[in-house]
């Protein structure tokens, strides 16, 4: 019994050895692979950062913004045109004061409530690159002012305000922060333009006097009737007509 029991030890023992070793060599084989895969992934990690780095340089070297005015911005008497329209202005679109496309990002709302054809203004705005939203009612006027969509708007003045809160609904606009460009013909169509003026400054338009002559630029001009001096707003202006009544 004793010498069975011996054996049968030593054969357990012998078995237990061999597990013992085989468990061992396994675990070594795992781990020196496990300890491969982490260095491939050491590798890969450092590949991405150079890509990254890489890629963050080569975005740190994009072009500059488009310059917003043309290189003739502020001078009306430009003198080497390639050609000139019958008012002795130079045509061509490089001597407008704003670049083609330089204003993409800008929205400008227009509320026209003086009846005519307003496309060729609207596509002028377009090539330089605004986004234009044209409207004849105050209604569509007062919820798109309050959209916090637009940077700019154009109000042509008609002869009556028919929304009572109109008014409001520009001065909030303009108190925002919101550029307004007031368009005006002669007494009665001032009504927009005037009141706004009023609540807004304390002054009013009225007038009702007959044009039809051109205004010349002159170095300052502002200081004679008939001309008008150096501005921005006057680039590749020479002569401009004032318009049947005023």
């Amino acid at each position: 019994m004793v010498a069975i029991t011996r054996a049968t030890l030593a054969r357990q023992l012998s078995s237990s050895n061999t597990t013992r070793t085989t468990r061992t060599i396994v675990s070594s084989a795992i781990r020196k692979k496990y300890t491969k895969k982490k260095k491939r992934t050491v590798k890969q990690r450092t590949s991405s950062k150079k890509r990254t780095v890489k890629q963050r340089t080569s975005s740190s070297t994009t072009s500059p913004p488009l310059q917003q005015y043309n290189e003739v911005a502020g001078k009306s008497n430009i003198i080497d045109a390639n050609e000139y329209d019958r008012y002795g202005n130079p045509t061509g679109r490089e001597y407008d004061l704003g670049r083609d496309g330089a204003f993409m990002g800008f929205n400008i709302l227009i509320g026209q409530f003086y009846s005519f054809d307003m496309q060729k203004p609207i596509d002028a705005l377009k090539i330089k690159g605004f986004q234009v939203k044209h409207i004849t009612t105050e209604d569509e006027c007062i919820t798109e002012l309050a959209s916090n969509l637009y940077q700019i708007a154009w109000i042509i003045s008609s002869t009556q305000i028919r929304n009572s809160k109109f008014i409001s609904a520009l001065t909030a606009f303009h108190s925002a922060g919101g550029a307004i460009f007031l368009f005006a013909d002669n007494t009665p169509y001032v009504c927009h333009v005037s009141e706004f003026l009023r609540t807004k400054f304390g002054i009013t338009v009225e007038g009702n006097y007959y044009g039809g002559k051109t205004m010349t630029y002159k170095e300052n001009g502002y200081l004679q009737a008939g001309n008008f001096g150096q501005h921005e707003i006057f680039t590749g202006i020479t002569n401009l007509y004032e318009g049947i009544t005023i």
